[in-house]
């Protein structure tokens, strides 16, 4: 059975996440293996197209260098790849709605999924991932190894976001920006019926109280809130507070119209 995850903010914001339990995550392991087992056969077969008329048996040697490279590459760059790309999400995560976070709900750093990934090579001894998959019967987090060495969790995309409150020693300023006209007309190309009454609410209360907290307290928030938001929009991720607050303020406005 999969369980939650409760992440509570020094802002007071209380992030939920519901754990990736086993069963989704051997379902996302299993598309991932697929199209890595696909890439491996398309690339078998160009290198033996490639060698099946070389003479040369010096060339025929580089080449195969070059096939195991290309291979070893593969092998260990394809989750590395795809989860600093798509911010935690390889392509069976991204299928089944999963995703890499950081213990506290914010996004893993290129580190983090560096470590989670170059660890797999002791979760999957002695074979079909035998130590990973006992780690993560042993947690409940279901976090194999590389989890516990990277400080990662799986979680599933629709995690609720809820809002217990933002402390009330900061009182609201000023609800809505004022846009450009350019501005107004990216926010109207926003999805925000995807939004839930959560989100919508946690959108309100950043962009009606920022003014009244510390820059590191509005980063931090912004970022987090922003991702959330983005998330549930199907947007580009906010790679920093400055975007993740320009993206808050569109949605503020996207809205209320």
């Amino acid at each position: 059975m999969e369980e939650r995850y409760h992440v509570a903010t020094p802002e007071n914001i209380a992030f939920t996440y519901d754990i990736a339990g086993i069963g989704s995550r051997f379902m996302a392991a299993l598309v991932d293996a697929l199209i890595y087992f696909l890439i491996s056969i398309a690339l078998a077969l160009a290198f033996s197209s490639l060698t099946s008329s070389v003479q040369d048996p010096t060339l025929e040697s580089t080449l195969t260098a070059v096939y195991i490279g290309i291979s070893f590459v593969l092998y260990w760059g394809y989750y590395i790849l795809f989860e600093l790309i798509w911010g935690g999400q390889s392509p069976g995560k991204r299928l089944v709605k999963l995703r890499v976070v950081r213990l506290d709900g914010t996004p893993a750093t290129a580190g983090q999924i560096i470590i989670r990934n170059i660890a797999r090579l002791v979760d999957i001894f002695p074979g079909f991932y035998a130590v990973g998959l006992i780690v993560m019967f042993l947690n409940s987090q279901s976090r194999r190894l590389g989890d516990f060495a990277a400080g990662t969790l799986v979680v599933r995309e629709t995690q609720q976001l809820s809002l217990q409150h933002i402390s009330s020693n900061n009182p609201p300023t000023n609800s809505l920006p004022n846009l450009p006209t350019p501005a107004m007309e990216e926010a109207a190309a926003l999805p925000v019926n995807r939004l839930n009454q959560e989100h919508r609410q946690l959108v309100r209360e950043f962009v009606a109280r920022r003014g009244t907290m510390s820059d590191k307290q509005r980063a931090k928030l912004a970022l987090q809130i922003g991702q959330a938001i983005a998330q549930a929009m199907d947007a580009v991720t906010p790679a920093d507070a400055v975007q993740a607050e320009h993206l808050l303020e569109l949605t503020a406005v996207a809205i209320n119209q």
